[in-house]
C-alpha cells in the first residue's frame, strides 16, 4: 500500500496533480495501492465525490486502474517500443 506518501488536496485537480506527483518522483510506483476513496476523502477532509472525481480523470487519462473491490492501482508504464 502506499501507507508511506502523504496526499495532498482540496480539490479533485489538486488531487489528481499530488498522485501524479508521488508516481513521478517514485513513490507512488507501478502497481501500488491508493487508497479507498472514502478513506482518502475523510484523510484530506473532502467529499467523497471529490477523490472519485481525481480518480476518474487519472483512471480516463490511463495513469490509474481499477478493479471493483481489488482498489485502484498505479497503472504499469508502457513498454518502450525499440527503434
Amino acid at each position: 500500500m502506499s501507507a508511506r506518501y502523504q496526499f495532498s488536496g482540496t480539490t479533485a485537480v489538486t488531487i489528481s496533480a499530488s498522485i501524479e506527483s508521488g508516481i513521478r518522483t517514485g513513490a507512488l510506483p507501478p502497481g501500488a495501492a491508493l487508497p479507498p476513496v472514502r478513506a482518502l476523502a475523510t484523510e484530506l477532509g473532502v467529499s467523497p465525490a471529490t477523490v472519485a472525481r481525481a480518480y476518474r480523470e487519472l483512471r480516463q487519462r490511463g495513469v490509474l486502474a481499477t478493479a471493483g473491490r481489488h482498489g485502484t492501482r498505479v497503472r504499469p508504464r508502457p513498454p518502450v517500443a525499440a527503434r
